[in-house]
């Protein structure tokens, strides 16, 4: 297997700080993909005992959280093989920090009701993963700034709950509600920052107002009245200024 890079520190796949290799070979070739040079199965450089080695070594620090897999497919089955020495030593000598592994495979269908089943390797690889992000990147799906995926469709599974139950156990990254949920505004609320302002002043200064209204909105959990528009946007402004009442000084 070759590997097409490490990252020594990484805070994009995965939580906290973490050590990313990035391994060679993919067959799904996802329209968009950011890494295209390794789908290629002979690029980069040749994994082997001295690249586990600089990774153990790598991950030697506190603040380092864990180690992700990426690709290229670390599921591809030529792959698998290889990543089965580097889960177990990580494991082995950092049994406090995880392993996440992202794939365009599916969890289910693929992994678990094939290759799980079929290939000998795949159950000493999947065991020693912690966190797996799978399904293709769908640029049709993406989201910038998503929370440690590229596209809304893939999803984070807990691998070793999963093995444990029988079944996908899915977690939530956190950031669902950009795409989820029955009011527009909480589709994707970043996209008022991209909204064109006119030249007048008022224009722009009532918008600025509307994202701080938000803001404030987003961390009160109580019910917004339905009614006339009138009505609706009188109880937001004081559940919002509710919340700055409980807030301290420091706070605002």
């Amino acid at each position: 297997m070759n590997y097409a890079d490490i990252k020594t520190v990484d805070i994009q796949d995965g939580t906290g700080v973490r050590v990313s290799i990035y391994v060679s070979g993919c067959h799904f070739h996802c329209k968009g993909c950011h890494n295209k040079e390794a789908w290629d199965f002979n690029y980069g450089k040749k994994f082997d005992n001295s690249t586990i080695d600089y990774i153990i070594d790598l991950m030697n620090h506190e603040y380092i959280a864990g180690l992700s897999i990426l690709g290229g497919e670390p599921l591809e089955p030529v792959n698998q093989e290889a990543l089965i020495p580097l889960v177990k030593k990580v494991k082995e000598t950092y049994p406090n920090k995880n392993i996440w592994c992202y794939t365009g495979y599916d969890f289910d269908k693929d992994i678990l009701g094939k290759m799980y089943k079929e290939i000998k390797y795949t159950k000493d690889l999947i065991e020693n993963i912690d966190i797996m992000v799978d399904g293709e990147f769908i640029e049709e799906k993406k989201i910038t700034d998503l929370k440690f995926r590229g596209s809304t469709n893939q999803r984070k599974i807990d691998v070793k709950a999963s093995l444990q139950m029988g079944k996908t156990i899915q977690l939530r990254f956190g950031d669902e509600d950009r795409y989820e949920g029955n009011m527009e505004e909480t589709k994707n609320p970043k996209i008022i920052f991209f909204k064109e302002f006119a030249d007048k002043k008022e224009e722009k200064e009532d918008l600025i107002e509307d994202v701080k209204l938000r803001v404030k909105l987003d961390n009160t959990n109580e019910e917004i009245p339905n009614g006339p528009a009138y009505e609706i946007k009188k109880a937001k402004i004081a559940i919002a200024a509710k919340g700055i009442e409980n807030k301290s000084k420091e706070e605002l």
